[in-house]
C-alpha cells in the first residue's frame, strides 16, 4: 500500500489542531481512517514531522545467490535428485540448513519443474 502524501498528512494535522472536529470528524473529512490520524497526531509530538517512515525491511531471505547457483547446479548435474539430497548438499557446501519446502520454492522460482518431461 502506498503511504498518504505528505500534503494529506500536513492538513489532517493542521485541522485536528485548528479545532475543526474531533478526531473521528477530522478522520471522515479527509476520509482517513482515525487510527491514521492518530497516529500522525503522535508522530508529529514525538518528532515534530509528518513524513512516511521509511519502510521496515522484512524478513531476510534464507538462502543467498550462491546457495541458489549450488541448488541449481546440483540438479543441473543430477536432474532427479531429490530435495533431501539437495537439503544435505547445502548444509556439506554451505553450512546452511533450510527447510524442503524453502528448496522447492527456489527451485520454482528458478524455473525447475518437479515433473518429468517427455
Amino acid at each position: 500500500m502506498k503511504a498518504y502524501s505528505l500534503d494529506l498528512r500536513q492538513r489532517v494535522i493542521a485541522a485536528y489542531e485548528k479545532g475543526k472536529g474531533s478526531l473521528a470528524e477530522v478522520a471522515e473529512q479527509f476520509n482517513v481512517g482515525q487510527t491514521f490520524v492518530k497516529k500522525m497526531l503522535r508522530q508529529h509530538r514525538e518528532t515534530g514531522s509528518v513524513a512516511p517512515l521509511a519502510h521496515g525491511g522484512g524478513r531476510q531471505p534464507s538462502l543467498s545467490d550462491k546457495e541458489h547457483r549450488l541448488l541449481r547446479q546440483k540438479v543441473k548435474e543430477q536432474p532427479d535428485v531429490s530435495l533431501s539430497e539437495l537439503q544435505e548438499h547445502l548444509l556439506t557446501r554451505a553450512g546452511v540448513t533450510v527447510s524442503l519446502p524453502t528448496i522447492h520454492r527456489s527451485l520454482r522460482q528458478s524455473g525447475h519443474s518437479r515433473k518429468k518431461k517427455d
